[in-house]
């Protein structure tokens, strides 16, 4: 009997040298990283004053988009291809090998860029340079990150696609930052940010020696120009939805960075990161709710739907505006923690977090449309989407400051969410917005009533 692939062992089960991780330990890491993340942006803010965050800021966005850009959506759909080429893991091994030779080319393209760019462009002071010269140091270990986790989760370990970028490199950051507080040191925006790519770098190293074991061996397959055209044209397709759906706190401040002074991008950046944690919220009930969906919707059980998208709906939207609330009468306050730069961005934080409530209110949408099969009107979507957040920063940033690009991130929400649910009903998909809810209990109590 001819025995198993190697790599078709490793996606159905687990290498025994590298013990699986539960779904809690992965949430737990996550929620520590995050949490790790918070005091990090507070002492940053702190140390280094609004101007100095600014540069911070942008330097790591302008990092963490290149990096998806450069990988050209190839992570996006590794898991895809991996579980496609399960019993033929010579063809899975020409994949990555296609990612990897198309992403080297786009990383050492952008690199020489913006090292050229650094040199050569007329800035104010040097601080931008280096900080250029260190954006394109950082971009090639990003790169590296969304490889790599992306082999990492096709083989379902997820624990080393999320533990080292999410958990480890925030954790280790912090640390450096509280020993260079101890110490007495002032510290400065650019010695932060070669840290940061010394901590990213050394992670994604190690990040890599543990996925090495999860790749196929042996000698990748002959494919035809056909095939792996197929792979660059669904790779690419998936970049605008990377950039929406995993990057756009980043690709709001890179959109928003030469319209802002440095003050406007750390006051708007450290505003949107902290609702980033409201919408964590979010994000848990939508990706709980996501099996019972999928069951119900199979089944066109739609009692079961509707009790689904309630638990999926109710506690977020609740929660997301009583939220809202409290930014708005103490968002001050609270800002006021990371320093007096801060304290007067209480309406940019109050906008941000009520455009984490369009999502809530507009329940688990997104999934609704995975479930439907519905990638490509996704992609077209997450694009609409993007160019309204571009349109509504150049439009609203020069008369507004970070107040506008607070409501460029919201209109931004508010026309992806309509989007999708005008696409959700035109593929005669159920609704799933707090609206639908409210009338389906409507219907049901005067039916009971009659």
């Amino acid at each position: 009997m001819q025995s198993r692939p190697r790599f078709a062992e490793t996606l159905s089960g687990w290498p025994r040298r590298l013990p699986r991780a539960s779904v809690a330990f992965i949430t737990g890491a996550r929620l520590a990283g995050a949490g790790a993340g918070f005091l990090a942006q507070l002492l940053l803010a702190r140390m280094l004053g609004a101007g100095q965050l600014g540069l911070f800021y942008a330097v790591t966005s302008l990092a963490a988009v290149a990096g998806i850009v450069v990988a050209q959506g190839y992570p996006a759909v590794t898991i895809r291809f991996a579980a496609r080429y399960r019993a033929a893991p010579a063809t899975f091994l020409a994949f990555l090998h296609s990612a990897a030779r198309r992403s080297a080319f786009g990383v050492a393209v952008l690199c020489a860029a913006m090292v050229a760019v650094a040199i050569c462009f007329p800035f104010e002071n040097a601080s931008t340079r280096w900080a250029l010269v260190l954006a394109a140091a950082l971009l090639p270990f990003i790169a590296f990150f969304d490889i790599t986790s992306a082999i990492a989760s096709a083989a379902r370990r997820f624990d080393i696609a999320y533990i080292p970028e999410v958990c480890v490199r925030p954790i280790l950051f912090l640390g450096v930052i509280v020993l260079v507080a101890a110490a007495g040191m002032q510290g400065s925006a650019i010695a932060f940010l070669a840290v940061f790519v010394a901590i990213t770098a050394a992670l994604a190293l190690v990040q890599w020696r543990l996925t090495r074991p999860l790749i196929p061996e042996g000698k990748p397959a002959k494919v035809p120009a056909k095939l792996s055209r197929r792979w660059r044209g669904e790779a690419h397709m998936a970049i605008v939805v990377a950039l929406f759906l995993t990057a756009f706190a980043d690709v709001a401040i890179v959109l928003s960075s030469p319209l802002l002074t440095r003050a406007g991008i750390a006051v708007f950046g450290l505003c949107l990161k902290l609702s980033f944690l409201v919408g964590f919220i979010v994000q848990v009930a939508h990706h709980v709710a996501s099996p019972d969906l999928a069951e119900a919707r199979n089944a066109r059980d739609a009692r079961a739907l509707r009790r689904t998208l309630r638990k999926a709906v109710v506690l977020p939207a609740a929660a997301t505006l009583v939220i809202t609330v409290l930014a708005v009468f103490f968002g001050s306050t609270v800002l006021s923690l990371f320093g007096p730069d801060f304290a007067h961005g209480g309406p940019v934080l109050a906008v941000l977090i009520g455009a984490q409530a369009v999502p809530a209110l507009a329940g688990p949408s997104v999934t609704m449309m995975t479930l439907s099969g519905a990638q490509r009107d996704n992609a077209v979507l997450c694009g609409v989407a993007l160019a309204a957040l571009a349109l509504a920063c150049f439009v609203l940033i020069p008369k507004l400051g970070a107040f506008g690009a607070a409501l460029a991130v919201l209109i931004a929400m508010i026309v992806w969410q309509l989007a999708v649910l005008v696409t959700l009903r035109r593929r005669g998909e159920p609704r799933t917005d707090c609206l639908a809810l409210l009338q389906n209990r409507a219907v049901s109590r005067g039916g009971a009533e009659a």
